[in-house]
């Protein structure tokens, strides 16, 4: 307690006193007067009313409640027309499956919101939303696609299929189109495994993905399919519903069995595992060249369609597509000793995996092309075999007793 004491007024008190007595003053001495001490209180902060609101945080609120089953581990916030995404907003914390937790100070504008699990697997995107004041964001685990059209084709529909369905089903454009050098996003896919078909104006195929697994964000870009060099002559076509071209004529050996042509197709047994059979065609050879073959496998699953040019049985381009998993691969034989793989193994989801896959294998100003289903998958710069022939066959692995099955072999030369 702080006291105040009047030290002045009683100091000249005091002086009177000592004045009366010098004198010779019969009067009493005066009675003083005590003054009261004084108590200063400090002064109390003012305090607003209970009932006054908080200041409301600058920009807007995301409100995230996770339903998607999975807990939410980092949630990143990326203007939409960023090519990178931007910092993860959730730092140290978490969002449990059933849990809500909310994200301010969101400066107002256009983004993309991204959820990922605590191995950054992408569980949910939402694309293109407007963040000013609050807002709410309910993740489910529904996948989004964006489709970039790099094709020379306006895509007018776009199916979106399960993979283990017989049909397409519906268009998921609806009135929409999909202009070259544009791109378009798909939302509320339910996560799955799909097959994906891009179709033109003409409600001609311009290209298809098979067993894609959309969960999260994804994305595809659209080549389409590739056209012939302008300069390509059709010098061969078979498509092996008769057999005037004298093929297989069931020659039987220990490893390998050439079947007469049957069905409209042409099939090679292989017996043995870890072996590579494949017949010519013989007409011509040729220099620069696109050849292409139709090829289905029977039997073991770890079975390759192949298609091959070189000049003899020693010296080959080996052009291998694996349906099973699909992946397909670049080999080169020479001097009867297999080389390093010009291309390794590759997964590709334009190969059908379980059907019918065009091969197709061009070699142009020394550059050696690969197409799997008329989409360019690969290239390489290789001049080996200045001229050949084509071969088409298959190849096993692990298991043997595969029946390799061929249609519709044409041969182009570049003229």
């Amino acid at each position: 307690m702080n006291m105040k004491i009047l030290r002045p007024m009683l100091l000249a008190t005091s002086v009177l006193v000592l004045a009366a007595l010098a004198c010779g003053s019969s009067e009493e001495t005066p009675t003083l007067e005590v003054q009261p001490t004084l108590e200063v209180q400090p002064v109390k902060p003012t305090l607003p009313p209970a009932d006054m609101p908080t200041p409301a945080p600058q920009g807007a609120t995301l409100e995230i409640t996770n339903d998607s089953g999975t807990d939410v581990w980092h949630v990143y916030l990326s203007p939409s027309k960023a090519d990178q995404w931007g910092e993860d907003w959730l730092e140290e914390n978490m969002i449990g499956d059933g849990e809500t937790y909310s994200i301010a100070g969101i400066p107002a504008g256009t983004y993309d919101v991204k959820a990922e699990d605590e191995n950054q697997e992408v569980i949910e995107v939402w694309w293109d939303v407007d963040l000013e004041g609050e807002m709410t964001w309910t993740i489910v685990g529904l996948a989004s696609f964006e489709v970039i059209n790099d094709s020379e084709d306006t895509i007018a529909y776009l199916y979106i299929s399960p993979s283990d369905s017989t049909t397409w089903g519906d268009d998921w454009l609806g009135e929409d189109v999909i202009d070259v050098n544009t791109s378009y996003v798909v939302g509320d896919i339910p996560r799955g495994t799909y097959d994906i078909k891009a179709v033109d104006l003409d409600e001609e195929s311009v290209e298809v993905l098979y067993n894609v697994s959309l969960s999260g964000g994804g994305s595809w870009t659209v080549v389409g399919r590739a056209a012939l060099p302008s300069n390509a002559v059709l010098r061969f076509e078979e498509d092996f519903h008769d057999n005037r071209n004298d093929w297989g004529l069931d020659v039987e050996e220990d490893d390998v069995f050439y079947m007469r042509p049957a069905n409209g197709e042409y099939c090679i047994l292989i017996k043995r595992n870890d072996f590579t059979a494949w017949e010519w065609y013989e007409p011509f050879r040729p220099d620069e060249f696109v050849a292409e073959v139709a090829c289905h496998v029977e039997g073991a699953e770890n079975v390759s369609c192949g298609l091959g040019f070189g000049p003899d049985g020693d010296n080959l381009y080996w052009f291998e597509v694996s349906a099973s998993d699909q992946t397909f691969a670049l080999f080169l034989l020479e001097n009867g000793a297999w080389q390093d793989s010009l291309v390794e193994w590759t997964v590709s989801k334009n190969i059908n995996p379980g059907e019918t896959n065009y091969l197709s294998l061009e070699r142009v100003n020394g550059v050696v092309s690969l197409y799997i289903n008329g989409v360019l998958v690969s290239q390489v710069d290789s001049d080996h075999f200045p001229t050949g022939r084509i071969g088409l066959g298959g190849s096993t692995y692990d298991q043997g007793h595969a029946t390799v099955c061929l249609d519709d072999l044409r041969v182009w030369r570049l003229e």
